[in-house]
């Protein structure tokens, strides 16, 4: 079984800059797992610029902003095992992983660093009626089948916020000749075309109908 001092899980800006951090602390051998076949993590998939203002003096894609970290990595002599699948830390910090190529496999860590990103709140978490049908997406899949897979979620949107996200998606899908039918949110005070409005319930009717929306007009109070 092969050690390293530090073990860290998760590819992305997080995780490289952990990495990076670690080697150039002293750390001799600095393994990076990471789930997906490439590093960058979220980053990848957010092909808008803004990234690297303060970091590296210049304005960068998602992708670029994450390269630039690659290759720092490499330069400094991380290890990375991509395309692999953490499934257990044991109490004695061996980091259990199973890949295509390696199968199920082990490694023993000095120290373990989690920085698997964060999850998006699915339609439950945000206690909205209804059931989770085909055509219904967090925004963050969305982005991904447009950006990374090339894939059209559909010709008429409708999207329920009005965060950095919600709006950076209304223009995506706009310039992939989508329809934005609207851009709900419960708030009063925002950007999109319904303010004081949330989605009250969630159907999907069929495949040539779609999904639907039900709006509901909210007080000040969001409720």
């Amino acid at each position: 079984m092969l050690s390293y001092d530090v073990v860290i899980i998760g590819g992305g800006p997080a995780g490289l800059a952990a990495a990076i951090a670690a080697r150039e602390s002293g750390c001799e051998r600095v393994l990076v797992i990471e789930r997906d076949d490439r590093l960058g993590g979220i980053l990848n998939q957010c092909i808008h610029n803004g990234f690297g203002l303060h970091t590296f003096k210049e304005e960068l894609t998602g992708p670029e902003y994450a390269a630039r970290y690659e290759d720092r990595a490499h330069e400094v002599g991380v290890e990375f095992s991509l395309g692999s699948m953490v499934i257990d830390v044991s109490s004695d910090l061996v980091v259990h992983a199973v890949s295509q190529e390696r199968g199920v496999y082990g490694v023993q860590a000095g120290a373990v660093v989690l920085a698997m990103g964060c999850r998006e709140r699915p339609r439950g978490a945000l206690a909205i009626p209804g059931y989770r049908p085909a055509g219904i997406y967090t925004a963050g899949t969305a982005q991904r089948l447009v950006n990374m897979e090339g894939q059209m979620p559909g010709r008429e949107v409708v999207i329920l916020g009005s965060g950095d996200i919600g709006l950076i998606m209304a223009r995506r899908m706009r310039r992939r000749a989508h329809a934005v039918l609207g851009r709900l949110e419960a708030q009063h005070r925002a950007v999109p075309r319904r303010l004081r409005h949330t989605a009250a319930s969630l159907a999907y009717r069929d495949a040539h109908r779609g999904s639907q929306a039900c709006r509901s007009r909210v007080d000040r109070e969001g409720r």
